[in-house]
């Protein structure tokens, strides 16, 4: 009976909600092996590259950071472009610095955390609006350079929704096109209020009762300045 109920106990499982990625990375750090996610003495010190995350040049070097697969973002680093024998992922990222790259998440989320980035100030969020109102991108916590570019109430940047490699209209990419000649050394800014088509979003401005946010005081400087950057 006690064997039985051994065997019994062996043969329980119980279902992991932890993607494998995660799983593989927590035994790459604590060093330790599980056959069943493919983590062997062979493979546990292997590193190969997921993908980029950033970019940079330091005394006419170029180097990228990269994310290691299988090793959780601690242990990210910097490495030299002659290091790296990953052609694909380098053009990859490449197409994807003249992109607003960041997070994909759903409208209900995005408007959770809006009423936070309001509290604080800040303006990540960008509406996947070109035919429905299904997704919003966050690149608050991800995302490339395009992360860093301020707002202006008249900008030298155009937002256009661009479609690449996909034909789903409820994700385009954004891309920012220059609506005139920009001297070198000028700051590059598009207005946070227009939409992917270049019009002026109506939905920023509507503040009824049930929807009143903190208002972002606007320091652009711009002789059209609105005001206000939501």
């Amino acid at each position: 009976m006690a064997a039985a109920g051994a065997e019994a106990r062996g043969a329980w499982c119980v279902p992991c909600l932890v993607s494998l990625d995660t799983l593989q990375e927590v035994c790459r750090k604590e060093k330790l092996t599980c056959k069943s996610i493919g983590i062997t003495k062979r493979n546990l010190n292997n590193y190969e590259v997921e993908y980029l995350c950033d970019y940079k040049v330091v005394k006419d070097m170029e180097y990228y950071l990269v994310k290691w697969k299988g090793w959780p973002d601690s242990t990210n680093t910097w490495e030299p472009l002659q290091n790296l024998k990953c052609p694909l992922l380098l053009q990859q990222f490449s197409n994807d610095k003249h992109n607003y790259l960041s997070q994909v998440i759903t409208s209900e989320e995005a408007e959770r955390r809006g009423q936070l980035y309001d509290n604080k100030g800040i303006t990540y969020l960008f509406d996947l609006d070109y035919e429905s109102d299904e997704f919003t991108v966050d690149a608050a916590r991800y995302g490339n350079v395009s992360h860093f570019v301020n707002h202006s109430c008249d900008p030298n940047l155009q937002v256009f929704n661009v479609f690449i490699d996909n034909l789903d209209t409820r994700l385009p990419r954004i891309a920012l096109f220059s609506t005139r000649t920009i001297n070198a050394g000028e700051e590059l800014t598009f207005d946070y209020q227009m939409k992917g088509s270049g019009d002026i979003s109506s939905d920023s401005t509507d503040y009824g009762p049930a929807k009143k946010r903190v208002r972002t005081v606007c320091k652009c400087g711009a002789m059209t300045c609105r005001g206000y950057l939501n």
